[in-house]
């Protein structure tokens, strides 16, 4: 077994990295699905794409592997020189399966939702996310005051 370096500052047991890799997954999947979307859209076709839903679902073993050993790897004398690499890859993993996806094996939904719904429903977790920051930020200024 790998021991931990001790500059490590990620996830340490399997675990972590499969709820990590879960968050970067959903993350960047609430980034480029409303792209995907409007992207579709702007070509006339109608539906929502669920394909995307199931690059997901692939990216997200690949993510845990990531996430469990990348603190491993920025330990390394060579992980400067590797880095922007690594971070384009990562970011090209994340964002690019679920917009090729929606643009050429989209599997539609909702066929006969009206023009700019598939965009908003796939803007709305985006939106409910930020809503929940926003209303927890107050909860917590509101009970520290009291």
């Amino acid at each position: 077994m790998i021991d931990k370096p001790s500059s490590e500052d990620g996830p340490g047991t399997v675990t972590e990295a499969v709820g990590y890799g879960a968050f970067n997954v959903l993350f960047f999947l609430m980034i480029s699905y409303p792209g995907a979307s409007l992207i579709r859209e702007l070509l006339g076709w109608g539906g929502l794409a669920i394909s995307p839903l199931l690059a997901a679902v692939v990216v997200w073993p690949i993510s845990i592997a990531i996430v469990y050993s990348e603190p491993r790897m920025q330990v390394r004398p060579w992980w400067p020189r590797v880095e922007k690499a690594w971070r384009w890859a990562g970011s090209a993993l994340y964002t690019c399966p679920p917009l090729i996806l929606a643009l050429t094996y989209a599997m539609p939904v909702g066929g006969d939702l009206p023009a700019g719904a598939p965009t908003v429903l796939s803007l709305s977790p985006l939106v409910v996310l930020f809503g929940f920051f926003v209303l927890r930020r107050r909860w917590r200024d509101r009970k520290g005051s009291l």
